[in-house]
């Protein structure tokens, strides 16, 4: 047995299960060259050999060697033997700058109950791997469009919760993709090396089956693939929706016509298929659907059927009907009789003289539904991910910072666009103006319908953080009066101040007064606010100061706070001031 972390362990973990005519790609960074090995001790020998490079694998196998200048493309793929995905963190590699800082933090987007089975440090980063439990070998285009489908909705999830963190994830979901070998070197920067490295190891071993489960039970779809699979099993299922019952059941003369029948149904309802590559009950269930599709049946007699042999076997219940029209769906296409998917209609000529800078909304861009997500900061997450299409720039996610005057940020893949208040984030020149100033790049003008549309969904897609006491109205105050009580001298009495110092704080029985227009003054000064005298005072009411009046037989009545003497003490602050320190802040 190899030693953890070697290249000769991690092909061994990766490999060790793949049939000795397939082959495994092992690439070099440095002179791009392709080689191809059948046998895992040839390959393990070629990457010690190269150990001081950059040295990559390919995530799937191939059926034949493409020689030393050419990958094997993604359509040609013959299995994988994993889901990937690659972890960017904050460094002088990459630039962009929402990533996150740590290794730990980045591997934080991942749903802890489905762990990595290795994770390899990279040097700026980190490739995750979620081994199968076996290689799963394609049967065909299907076969292999279904396996890139789930490894590209599961960093789907990932990118979605990064997105939520405020990080930029890349989808690198393609079959073809090479991921750096643990024992070797990151040489990026020539100058400097970084070590690619074991960082974590579990017992953990998948089916892709598992995966699309726990996408299904999230309701993460195939971005790519959900709008024309919504519009064609909508129109197929529309006469004849199907119903799921749980306690539904088949007729029990009819299964046992097919029990009789056919031996390779009977081992599959009695869970007995050792040749079943997916052995898990989403395998069996899309078996059963095979089944029912070559027997003729209608297809809510195959969704009862499964629903059926999952009771009958105490599996987990599925209850979505989208679950049970996809893996019909795959049956369907398995057995040939795929449905027509309807043309999108063709886009409306543009009218004479239309303004070339306003852009029309495709035909086919709407606002995506989020019934299907059960999670809401996925649903969130899916939203940026529409208005960043619509808009031409990548959009993380959207906050609104509350408080007395909420704000509202943009967070771009290199940057935070700060608006200061909900008309900066609904009007349509503002945020164009805003991003024209934080990327470059002024983004098109759309036409009214569609931004009010927009901007619907950026409302939609808001995540709210707390700003935090100073924020609130109450919280704000408390800072203000702070500053002010600290920074201003203390007057003993209104009686002999000059003009310039009556309005100064002073103690009142045992209580700290203040003069809500010279607090204006002090306030809108130090801080740089346009606040008006009435909004002092009802920030002032807001943390409980109680109005009253004061008379000067010389400068006549005027109008005090009385500050409450548990929050503000008058023996925390400075004390009343001799009679030449008198003098305003504006003063000095």
């Amino acid at each position: 047995m190899a030693e953890p972390g070697t290249p000769r362990w991690f092909l061994e973990e990766l490999f060790g299960g793949k049939t000795d005519e397939l082959y495994l790609l092992i690439w070099t960074l440095a002179d791009k060259r392709s080689r191809w090995f059948r046998d895992l001790d040839a390959a393990a020998s070629a990457v010690e050999a190269l150990a001081g490079q950059d040295v990559y694998v390919g995530v799937g196998l191939s059926a034949k060697d493409y020689g030393p200048s050419q990958r094997c493309p993604s359509e040609e793929i013959a299995g994988v033997v994993a889901a990937w995905a690659d972890l960017d963190v904050l460094s002088d590699a990459h630039t962009k700058k929402s990533l996150p800082p740590t290794l730990e933090q980045a591997l934080s987007v991942v749903p802890p109950t489905i762990p990595p089975s290795i994770v390899i440090s990279t040097g700026n980063g980190a490739h995750a791997w979620w081994l199968l439990r076996e290689p799963y070998l394609f049967d065909g285009d299907k076969d292999r469009r279904w396996a890139a489908s789930v490894v590209l909705r599961w960093q789907t999830l990932l990118r979605y919760n990064a997105a939520n963190r405020g990080w930029a994830f890349d989808r690198l979901a393609d079959l073809a993709r090479v991921l750096r070998i643990p024992g070797t070197l990151n040489c990026k920067d020539p100058a400097h090396p970084k070590p690619v490295a074991l960082y974590q190891v579990t017992e953990r071993r998948y089916n892709l089956s598992d995966l699309e489960e726990y996408l299904d039970e999230l309701g993460i779809q195939d971005p790519e693939a959900h709008e024309q699979e919504r519009r064609a099993w909508a129109e197929r299922f529309k006469d004849k929706p199907i119903v799921v019952n749980l306690k539904a059941e088949l007729p029990e003369d009819l299964i046992k016509r097919l029990v009789d029948a056919d031996l390779r149904f009977r081992n599959t309802w009695f869970r007995q298929r050792h040749d079943l590559k997916d052995q898990s009950q989403s395998g069996y269930d899309l078996a059963i659907a095979d089944f029912g599709m070559d027997a003729g049946l209608s297809e809510q007699q195959i969704v009862d059927l499964i629903i059926q042999h999952r009771r009958m076997h105490r599996q987990k219940p599925r209850t979505r009907v989208d679950y049970y029209e996809r893996t019909l769906a795959k049956a369907a296409q398995r057995n040939g009789s795929t449905c027509e998917l309807p043309t999108p209609p063709p886009a409306a000529a543009k009218a004479p003289g239309a303004e070339e800078s306003v852009e029309r909304a495709p035909e086919t861009s709407r606002p995506p539904t989020q019934a299907h997500l059960k999670d809401s900061l996925a649903a969130k997450a899916s939203l940026c991910e529409y208005i960043s299409q619509v808009l031409g720039v990548r959009i993380l996610r959207i906050v609104k910072i509350t408080g007395k005057e909420p704000t509202y940020q943009l967070v771009l893949e290199n940057g935070t666009i700060e608006l200061a208040h909900v008309g900066k984030l609904l009007d349509q020149n503002s945020v164009r103006m805003a991003i024209a100033t934080a990327t470059n790049k002024l983004i098109k003008r759309l036409k009214p319908k569609l931004w009010d549309q927009l901007a619907q969904c950026m409302l939609d897609a808001l995540i709210e953080e707390e700003g935090g006491p100073e924020t609130q109205l109450e919280g704000a105050m408390r800072m203000y009066l702070e500053q002010y009580l600290t920074d201003v001298a203390f007057i003993p009495a209104i009686e002999g101040q000059p003009s310039n110092a009556i309005r100064r704080p002073m103690v009142l029985d045992g209580q700290i007064a203040v003069n809500s227009a010279d607090l204006q003054l002090f306030i809108n000064k130090t801080f740089v606010q346009n606040l008006s005298v009435k909004a002092v005072a009802s920030m002032l009411a807001a943390i409980g100061a109680k109005n009253i009046r004061v008379r000067s037989a010389k400068n006549g009545e005027q109008g005090r706070w009385l500050l409450p003497a548990d929050q503000f003490n008058p023996a925390d602050y400075t004390a009343p001031a001799k009679p030449e320190e008198v003098g305003h802040a504006d003063a000095k």
